[in-house]
């Protein structure tokens, strides 16, 4: 069953659950006084918020946050009210009240109040001691701005059949249940008596594929014709998300609220620096120049070890703008049906996007990548599902935003806790998937773009 359907399952078997509408990302905001004793510690505030990446100009934009205070229970935790700050590039500014709801918050940004431009927003809390709490803890310095869809190109999505699935090209690599070199996890060790398998796979620019075998504390390294070529240590014991930096350092991820991101010597496994995920919930990481980009919500990328909240354009120095559904009918935002919104940088310095019209029932469900390609256009993997199938949707879109080629491959693995990280591209025409098969976990490859 996909994990869209089960929520509990996205940051990992132990991990965070769905906090706020099936999803949790925010920032925590540090100690707030409150009437405990001294001795006892004051209670910490977590504002839960899914940002929204890219939204319908002229057409009310809905919100949702939650707090969250521990120790649970403690005295001076609760919330007596919520308002969002909204301005627009126009100079219009307006306090949006908050409307109770289960699990937090809901905040409705007027029609008015998105233009073309769109427009910048900040939260602020106050809590039963009258004390006040901003998310960004920046607020007005480094609001969290919201881009539309204006301009961009419709395309309409012909209706498919869900039965009409790619086979792979190619099994990459097959990693058997097991500690031994070239195995991963252990069989029947979840909770559940499933197979515990990798929690995250990434590709080199060679081609190699990195395999975090969590479970054993490892990194296994593979060369592009699947031989295991060396192994690393994990520095934690913990299921981790992986990117390979382009200096071909690595990046490991521990998932969840309090993430922290190590940067690790591809040779040997060294620890060269470590980035506490101080502004929000990690869902997953991506290298760049400047460091490391953690995804704490649809469309909203923040440095690692950053504390005032300032967001990047992207994960990779604005090479790719992370795509987001622009209808509001997903609580969270990240879930829509009947479009998805996509914006990158082509390779000319050009900003490109499309909006995809998708065939009546059909949602938009799980962000994998969006991948600029050599000729302008780029390469959409998302999930798409309806109340009874889940495929992975790849789609060839050309430098106008038009739809080249829709590709339908099978559901990823449920073994790999990472779920954004199932799906990767491998340079110059493929897709890997992992997928779980009998006895072990398989990476699958799927030629997708014309070499």
């Amino acid at each position: 069953m996909s994990f869209l359907r089960r929520p509990r399952r996205l940051f990992g078997r132990w991990g965070l659950l769905g906090l706020v509408a099936g999803l949790a990302v925010g920032s925590t905001l540090g100690a707030v006084a409150s009437s405990r004793p001294a001795k006892l510690p004051a209670p910490r505030f977590l504002v839960l918020h899914p940002s929204r990446a890219l939204v319908r100009a002229g057409t009310p934009v809905r919100l949702i946050a939650g707090v969250l205070c521990r120790p649970s229970g403690s005295p001076g935790c609760g919330i007596i009210s919520a308002t969002a700050h909204v301005t627009t590039p126009r100079g219009t500014s307006r306090s949006v009240p908050g409307a109770r709801a289960e699990g937090g918050y809901r905040f409705t940004v007027p029609a008015e109040l998105v233009p073309d431009e769109g427009f910048s927003y900040w939260l602020e809390f106050t809590t039963a001691t009258g004390a006040s709490l901003a998310y960004p803890p920046s607020a007005s310095a480094n609001p969290l701005r919201v881009r539309t869809t204006a301009g961009l190109p419709i395309t309409e999505v012909a209706p498919f059949s869900w039965r009409d699935l790619a086979d792979p090209d190619a099994t990459v690599v097959f990693l058997p249940y097991g500690s031994e070199p070239g195995q991963v996890g252990r069989t029947a060790g979840g909770p559940d008596r499933d197979p515990l398998g990798p929690s995250s796979f990434a590709v080199g620019s060679d081609g190699s594929i990195d395999v975090v075998d969590w479970v054993n504390d490892r990194i296994e390294v593979f060369s592009r014709n699947g031989r295991l070529t060396r192994t690393l240590p994990t520095p934690v014991h913990r299921t981790l998300d992986l990117a390979i930096g382009i200096d071909g350092s690595l990046d490991l991820l521990t998932l969840g609220d309090e993430g922290v991101d190590y940067r690790v010597s591809a040779s040997d496994g060294r620890v060269l620096g470590s980035f506490p995920v101080t502004m929000g919930v990690a869902r997953r990481v991506e290298p760049g120049t400047a460091g490391p980009s953690v995804l704490v919500g649809p469309g909203q990328w923040l440095p690692a070890g950053s504390t005032d909240g300032s967001a990047t354009a992207s994960a990779q120095e604005a090479r790719v703008i992370a795509s987001a559904p622009t209808d509001g009918s997903g609580i969270s935002g990240d879930l829509a049906e009947g479009e998805l919104a996509v914006a990158w940088t082509r390779p000319d310095g050009a900003d490109a996007g499309a909006v995809l019209r998708l065939p009546p029932g059909v949602r938009v469900g799980s962000d994998y990548f969006v991948r600029p390609l050599a000729d302008g256009g780029a390469l959409v993997a998302r999930g798409l599902w309806d109340d009874t199938h889940f495929v992975v949707g790849v789609f060839r879109v050309d430098a106008r935003g038009g739809l080249v080629r829709l590709s339908l491959l099978p559901e990823p693995s449920t073994e790999q806790d990472a779920r954004l990280s199932t799906v990767r591209w491998s340079a110059p025409d493929a897709v890997l998937v992992a997928y779980a098969r009998t006895n072990g976990v398989a990476i699958e490859s799927f030629k997708v773009v014309e070499a």
